[in-house]
């Protein structure tokens, strides 16, 4: 008696539900069941999943890497930079200190020198003092009763005479009478002649109208009184008289008047001072 086989084949899907074919033979029956391996299929797929991993932690480390490469890159050259800056600031520095120590020695010195200077100054003041002193009591360069202006001598007479008679008493003593060639000499002359009319060294006794002064030199520049000359004078009594051929001071006034020469008046005699040092 043949007896019926049956095969039954059963398969394990992942979602673990079970599929069953059944082969009816004649009298037996057989089930053949087929465990799918999860197992398997889970390593496969954990092996997948671990080599994309793999693949995108490189690719992430190279590119940290890269990221690290091109800070340091950009760091080193920062450093540099300012390595560069800061030996050019050590340089300007040590060179203005330098330079400030140059100052401070010149500065030095040129106290030194200014201190130096003014020491001078005060011994040469004090110099100029006592020669000052000794030249008034000792080296006066003019005579005993004369003024002293300028390098000239100047004696102002209290005696009056004749324009000619004058002349000779300057004469007598080595001068002559004044020849006056500057404005600052008349203000002189008629600083010490404010009391009266004194005789100067200016004529035109030889030619009417020449003003000669007595070395013959002609007049160039004179401070005559307004109208003068006008070859004239008055006396004491009023009356008007030709020929005024000399020239005497005015009292009180930085000017001329021509007058006869035979009237008497004081007179100012002018010699080279004998030390030619000024006051």
């Amino acid at each position: 008696m043949s007896e019926g086989v049956f095969y039954s084949a059963l398969r394990f899907k992942k979602d673990s539900s079970r599929e069953a074919v059944v082969t009816q033979g004649e009298n037996v029956t057989y089930s053949e069941v087929k465990i799918t391996d999860s197992t398997s299929h889970q390593t496969v797929s954990q092996h997948g999943s671990a080599g994309e991993k793999s693949g995108q932690s490189s690719h992430r480390s190279q590119l940290t890497t890269m990221c690290l490469g091109l800070l340091c890159a950009l760091l080193l050259t920062a450093i540099i930079a300012l390595c560069v800056f800061y030996t050019s600031l050590s340089q300007r520095y040590s060179a203005m200190e330098r330079d400030q120590e140059e100052l401070r020695a010149n500065y030095s010195h040129m106290s030194e020198v200014n201190s130096q200077l003014q020491r001078n100054h005060s011994t040469l003041t004090n110099e100029i003092n006592r020669l000052q002193k000794y030249y008034k009591k000792v080296c006066k360069p003019c005579p005993q009763g004369w003024e002293h202006f300028n390098s000239k001598c100047y004696y102002f007479t209290i005696e009056e005479r004749r324009w000619q008679d004058s002349r000779s008493d300057c004469q007598k003593q080595g001068a002559d009478l004044v020849i006056i060639e500057s404005n600052e000499e008349q203000e002189f002359i008629t600083k010490h002649t404010m009391g009266d009319y004194y005789w100067i060294g200016l004529t035109d006794s030889e030619t009417e109208g020449t003003w000669l002064w007595v070395d013959r030199t002609p007049l160039q520049k004179g401070f005559w009184r307004d109208g003068e000359p006008d070859n004239s004078h008055t006396d004491m009594l009023g009356t008007t008289h030709s020929e005024a051929n000399c020239v005497v001071t005015v009292p009180r006034e930085t000017a001329w008047v021509d007058t006869s020469c035979h009237l008497k008046h004081n007179s100012v005699c002018e010699t080279d001072a004998p030390l030619n040092i000024l006051p």
